[in-house]
């Protein structure tokens, strides 16, 4: 929807008052989005992830009990998506990180 009502303002030559994230504008340019970036998009998300970055100790993996999936909820179905390939068979350590 946000798309259509873009394109038409467009179209129409009409100005619209909308701010988008800074990371939009990076993907567009085929830059990399930060850390950063996530912060400002998703603020718990990127402390959490600031907070797992920052822990000094070696114990990682048995601390935090990750791996490189997500989870997500869509339409009350709980979706797992793999971060990189095999994501749920690796498991976040101090060197992965």
């Amino acid at each position: 929807l946000i798309g259509i009502t873009c394109g038409l303002a467009i179209y129409n030559s009409t100005v619209v008052d909308l701010h988008f994230p800074l990371a939009l504008y990076k993907k567009l340019l085929n830059v990399k989005p930060s850390l950063e970036d996530l912060k400002e998009l998703s603020p718990t998300e990127g402390r959490s992830l600031q907070e797992l970055l920052d822990y000094p100790g070696e114990d990682i993996e048995e601390t935090f009990c990750l791996n490189f999936t997500v989870c997500r909820e869509s339409y009350g179905v709980i979706e797992q998506k793999k971060l990189i390939p095999g994501g749920d068979r690796v498991a976040v350590c101090k060197d992965n990180r």
